[in-house]
């Protein structure tokens, strides 16, 4: 796998990663870095070492524009990066889970498809990749030929492992691989599949299970495989890896950040926002790093996030004359806990020709205040409402000329934006 590890390494943009911004290098890893091994993880499951050092390459250039990156240069976990955008993460592919879902084809294919010229062949599967597929088809039972009796889940949607457990650890491995549905219901031989001593437990389900079994009838129909994750029943490599991530908690604030209109590199800088993993005053101090001990814009409080973007008497000013300006009818924020909190709110104040244009001005006046903060940290500029709330005005005439179009709505009538 080492020549896979080189290629990868060999497609990283040397001097040219340092023109990127991390929403550039996000867009290189999403589209090459995690496409290349694509084709190898279909047929092979490459060692955890391998995976690590094509995580450890990705991880380097998405947060500092090199093969490798260590300490305060990554901002956030690896595994949370490769989380799905509505699960909290930025959609990068989790090449651990990207092979399991894509080998997970052959096992498809080896019960739907015996035109293939592997078909027959012992293919060796982990239990891993056994025990998703399991959980991921169901079997429409037709004349019974093709459904595994011990194995498949044909009875009432549940497999006779889910039915009776104590007595499918009775019955050998060679039976439950190669016994069908036709076969055991014909002179009930499932039953004579069982093998060993049989306690209390074990007949109980016997019994359960006779009388789930005595109710089954066949059709001249065909089994059918389903796949439960489609809606015609299909397999596909994208369902199944969204169904590794089944059960995991919504991100609430995805929406407002992915499907509002900004610039890639604004959406990002809210997800880190929203992580609170960008370098405000109170992240330096938990890290033993020098800071100041107030916030620059207001002077009072000391800095967070939550502060810097919503309750500082600098950020509300700036908020209230800007929703003047664009003339929307939604409060500004107050007391907020979140971003996502005060858009929720301001969303059902709004009308509904105004919401993509108050989801763009959620999104535009926080970076504008965050690149103001930053203005005066490094650059000793002085705060000035003035200077900020004009520099907005103009990031919102080119928000609208590029395509934020709730934007063109609302902006005043004497400025061209066509």
């Amino acid at each position: 796998m080492q020549p896979l590890v080189d290629k990868v390494a060999g497609r990283l943009p040397t001097w040219k990663a340092w023109l990127m911004n991390k929403a550039g290098r996000l867009a290189l890893v999403k589209s090459v870095l995690s496409a290349i091994p694509t084709h190898q993880m279909l047929a092979l499951t490459p060692p955890k070492k391998t995976l690590k050092q094509l995580q450890k390459i990705q991880r380097g250039f998405l947060w500092a524009g090199r093969q490798a990156a260590h300490g305060g240069h990554c901002h956030v976990n690896w595994h949370r990066v490769c989380r799905p955008i509505e699960y909290g993460g930025l959609g990068v592919r989790d090449l651990e889970r990207t092979g399991l879902a894509l080998r997970l084809r052959w096992l498809w294919l080896s019960r739907t498809d015996t035109s293939r010229a592997w078909h027959g062949l012992d293919m060796q599967f982990t239990p891993e990749e056994h025990n998703l597929f399991h959980a991921s088809t169901t079997m429409q039972l037709g004349d019974g030929t093709t459904t595994l009796f011990w194995e498949d889940r044909w009875l009432l949607g549940l497999s006779i492992r889910e039915h009776a457990p104590a007595l499918y650890m009775c019955i050998p491995k060679n039976r439950r691989k190669s016994r069908t549905v036709a076969e055991g219901i014909h002179g009930n031989a499932w039953a004579r599949d069982i093998r060993g001593i049989l306690g209390l437990q074990e007949i109980g389900q016997y019994l359960q299970l006779w009388l789930l079994v005595s109710h089954t009838t066949l059709s001249p129909e065909p089994d059918k495989l389903t796949w439960k994750w489609t809606a015609n029943g299909n397999y596909t490599a994208r369902s199944c890896y969204q169904a590794t991530f089944y059960g995991s908690i919504a991100c609430r604030s995805w929406k407002l950040i992915w499907k509002g209109w900004a610039p890639s590199k604004v959406r990002f800088f809210h997800w880190l926002a929203n992580q609170d993993r960008c370098w405000t005053a109170e992240r330096l101090a938990c890290h033993g790093l020098t800071h100041h001990p107030r916030c620059l814009l207001c002077d009072q409080e000391p800095e967070t996030m939550q502060h810097l973007l919503l309750t500082c008497p600098f950020a509300k000013q700036t908020w209230h004359g800007i929703m003047s300006w664009l003339r929307l009818p939604a409060p500004v924020p107050d007391q907020d806990a979140t971003l996502q909190d005060w858009w929720l709110r301001a969303r059902d104040a709004t009308p509904p020709l105004l919401r993509k244009a108050l989801a763009s001005v959620a999104l535009l006046v926080p970076w504008m205040i965050w690149k103001h903060r930053n203005a005066c940290v490094f650059d000793h500029v002085t705060p000035s409402l003035v200077e900020l709330a004009a520099a907005i005005q103009d990031e919102s005439r080119s928000w609208a000329k590029a395509g934020a179009k709730g934007l063109r709505v609302t902006l005043p009538s004497s400025w061209d934006v066509h």
